[in-house]
């Protein structure tokens, strides 16, 4: 479908295919070359864009709704991020992510899930991916000023631009709008 997509524009709302980042790019022309969907990820360094994060989402309905346990749910997540964006940063921003919503699922405020987000163990993730996520998991990401939060389309700046605004914000409209003003990848941001 992703091939239908990249070629024909297919289940594109105006038969147009555009802002495709370049990570997932290569991961679907790896795909389109016979390379197995879990090996078509890339793992460099500078292939941490938020490509992965964005799809991420229906997990956490899935592990709530098949009661996974930590592990697992860390393992679906590797394996739904590494057919785009396998280097272990996006894999825990999505890790992270999923985790969140999880709470949120299961009644948490936004605060308390924020807390308790903190509180997983990410001790699974390599020291790098842990030290790229140090201010939203050590330090309280709600307090930043809006001048330094980035709404780039690296992961990292993605998920700490999503957070800001679901905890410095009151609703869905605000949020959106919110996004809007910070600039840069509103889409990705607006959406998660």
């Amino acid at each position: 479908k992703w091939l239908e997509w990249i070629n024909e524009a297919k289940y594109t709302a105006n038969n147009e295919t555009f802002d495709v980042g370049r990570t997932c790019l290569r991961a679907i022309r790896n795909f389109s070359l016979g390379t197995e969907p879990l090996k078509c990820g890339l793992d460099s360094e500078v292939s941490n864009g938020n490509g992965s994060l964005m799809r991420i989402l229906p997990v956490a309905y899935y592990a709530i709704e098949n009661k996974l346990k930590d592990f697992e749910v860390l393992e679906l997540v590797k394996k739904l991020s590494s057919i785009t964006h396998a280097h272990d940063i996006s894999i825990m921003g999505c890790y992270i992510y999923t985790r969140l919503v999880m709470f949120l699922l299961n009644g948490k405020d936004k605060y308390s899930a924020y807390s308790m987000t903190k509180c997983v163990d990410y001790t699974m993730c390599s020291e790098e991916a842990q030290r790229a996520y140090e201010r939203l998991l050590k330090e309280d990401i709600a307090k930043c000023k809006m001048k330094d939060i980035k709404s780039s389309g690296y992961v990292v700046d993605t998920l700490e631009a999503c957070l800001w605004l679901i905890l410095n914000t009151e609703n869905y409209k605000e949020a959106v709008i919110g996004a809007i003003n910070l600039g840069e990848d509103t889409d990705t941001i607006g959406a998660l």
